[in-house]
């Protein structure tokens, strides 16, 4: 930008002014850009009207050495390797815990249809023992209900009974007070003969 202003055209404090034209002026750019430049302009691969200039402090400071760029590639190669090596350890981590999670998810599917079997069984112990119960309360029922009639039976064999004796009793009653009747009629006839041959004996006397 600079060797493109027209300096000549520019009055003397212009050309001064530290503030327009600093001794240094300081760019804020990536390193990787200002290697890749340094190297192009060393290689005579870029065009410039006026070439810049390049210390060795700058070259120094951005260029890296041999052994720095050995180091660098070893570095990258070790990390790579490491890279590589922690995608394999990955996949194979990821393979092994798959294999856990199916059979995890198989002993699960395992468990709940064990469970399922055990809890229909358990339905139908509970629905055989509330048959079974049901069973004996229907027996039991039925062994009142029977034992309720029979007593309702016998009660009524009695009260027949009792009515039978009664009738019997009342014809009994019956017979008794007729020939009570009639013993009373005959003493009747025999008080009556006695007074009787009593006053044929007073007459004769």
């Amino acid at each position: 930008i600079i060797m493109e202003i027209e300096l000549f055209y520019m009055l003397p404090w212009q050309r001064n002014n530290k503030k327009w034209f600093p001794d240094w002026i300081y760019y804020d750019i990536p390193i990787t850009e200002i290697r890749k430049l340094i190297n192009a302009i060393d290689k005579e691969q870029t065009v410039f009207n006026y070439p810049p200039f390049i210390s060795e402090e700058l070259k120094e400071l951005v260029v890296l050495s041999d052994d720095d760029n050995n180091k660098l590639e070893k570095k990258i190669d070790q990390l790579t390797k490491q890279n590589v090596e922690l995608k394999e350890e990955l996949i194979k981590q990821n393979v092994e815990l798959k294999q856990q999670m199916e059979r995890i998810i198989k002993y699960i599917g395992v468990e709940q249809d064990n469970k399922e079997e055990k809890d229909n069984e358990k339905v139908q112990d509970n629905e055989k023992i509330q048959d079974n119960k049901e069973e004996q309360d229907n027996n039991k029922e039925q062994d009142n209900k029977e034992v309720q009639d029979n007593k309702e039976e016998q009660d009524n064999k009695l009260e027949i009974q009792k009515e039978q004796m009664k009738e019997e009793l009342s014809k009994q009653n019956i017979g008794l007070k007729q020939q009570m009747d009639n013993l009373n009629q005959r003493m009747d006839k025999l008080n009556q003969q006695i007074e009787n041959i009593m006053e044929l004996l007073l007459k004769r006397n």
